[in-house]
C-alpha cells in the first residue's frame, strides 16, 4: 500500500490540478463571451480587456477590467466609467474614461463629458444613461495579459485539456497502486491458526 505521505501528495496535486482547470475554464468563458457580446452581465458586472492607452498611468493597456452597474444618479466627477462610445471611429464600441464632466444640456437631459487620463482634451462626443455600462470597480494587468494568452485558440485549448490530463493520470497511478498492493494475509494466518489448534485438540484426545 502506498505509503501515507505520497498519497496526501497525489490528492494535493489532483486538487491544485482541479483549481487550476476551474479557473482557466471560468476566464476563458468570460474572455470569450465578453468579446462576443461586450453588453452581457455577469450579476451586474462586465468583463473587459483594454485596449489602448488613453488611461495610462492609471490603466496600462492590456488590462482586464471589472465594470459594476450602479444607479446613473451615484456616477460622479472621477469615476471611471465603460460605455459604449459614439466616436465615429469606434462607433458601438466599449471605451474605458473618467468622467470629466456632468451637465444637463437644453433639452434637459444629463450628459457626461470623459476624458481619457493620458489624453489632453476631453472627448469630443457625449455619454448618456443608456450608453454606460457600469463603473470601473476593479483592474488588473497581469490578469489581463491572461486573457491575451487564452485569446489564442491553440493555448486555451491546452491550458483547458492539461489540467484534465493530470487528473485521469494521476486517478489511474493512484488507481494501479490500488491494483497491484498484494492483499493482508492476517484473515488467512488466523485461520491456520484455528484449524492447527483443532489438530492438536484431535490428536490430544487420540
Amino acid at each position: 500500500m502506498t505509503k501515507p505521505k505520497t498519497k496526501r501528495a497525489i490528492k494535493i496535486t489532483s486538487v491544485i490540478a482541479a483549481v487550476f482547470l476551474v479557473f482557466s475554464f471560468s476566464l476563458l468563458v468570460f474572455a470569450t463571451l465578453s468579446r462576443a457580446n461586450p453588453e452581457m452581465s455577469f450579476f451586474g458586472s462586465r468583463f473587459y480587456y483594454v485596449l489602448t492607452g488613453s488611461m495610462e498611468p492609471d490603466i496600462r493597456k492590456g488590462s482586464f477590467i471589472i465594470a459594476k452597474e450602479v444607479p446613473f444618479e451615484k456616477l460622479e466627477v472621477g469615476d471611471t466609467i465603460s460605455f459604449v462610445s459614439h466616436d465615429p471611429d469606434i462607433e458601438g464600441s466599449i471605451n474605458t474614461h473618467n468622467i470629466y464632466a456632468i451637465d444637463i444640456n437644453g433639452d434637459g437631459v444629463t450628459e457626461i463629458t470623459t476624458k481619457g487620463a493620458a489624453n489632453p482634451e476631453p472627448d469630443e462626443y457625449k455619454v448618456y444613461e443608456e450608453d454606460i455600462m457600469g463603473r470601473v470597480v476593479f483592474t488588473s494587468y497581469h490578469i489581463g495579459k491572461v486573457f491575451e494568452i487564452l485569446s489564442n485558440r491553440t493555448i486555451s485549448f491546452c491550458i483547458t485539456v492539461l489540467p484534465i490530463a493530470i487528473i485521469v493520470l494521476i486517478n489511474l497511478i493512484d488507481l494501479f497502486v490500488i491494483i497491484n498492493t498484494p492483499e493482508k494475509v492476517g484473515n488467512n494466518t488466523a485461520g491456520k491458526s484455528e484449524a492447527d489448534a483443532f489438530d492438536d485438540k484431535t490428536n490430544t484426545k487420540d
